[in-house]
């Protein structure tokens, strides 16, 4: 299921996948096996915002209001969210199952 497609639902990060931040190289990391990311700013935004509570629909709408970020849209968003779902660190899932 793509979260562009159906942006009620909840991406939330995969359990083999970690977002944290690394003091000694003063950068934000995603890592998951075979893979690391070091995340722009606006990516580093929407992966932070996939807690589990929100779904894309709602982080879109949410970060396309964000006055410090004028040049996102609510189709970035979920273009970010579908980008990130399709490499295996997030996935989408209804909320209330």
């Amino acid at each position: 299921m793509m979260i562009a497609a159906m942006p009620e639902l909840v991406p939330i990060f995969n359990a083999d996948c970690r977002l944290y931040f690394d003091g000694r190289h003063n950068r934000w990391v995603l890592k998951a096996p075979q893979q690391i990311i070091f995340p722009d700013q606006l990516t580093l935004i929407v992966l932070q915002a996939c807690d589990g509570s929100c779904s894309g629909k709602q982080i879109a709408h949410s970060l396309a209001l964000f006055s410090a970020l004028d040049s996102v849209t609510e189709e970035g968003v979920l273009d970010v969210l579908d980008e990130f779902e399709r490499r295996g660190f997030i996935s989408a899932q209804r909320v209330g199952l």
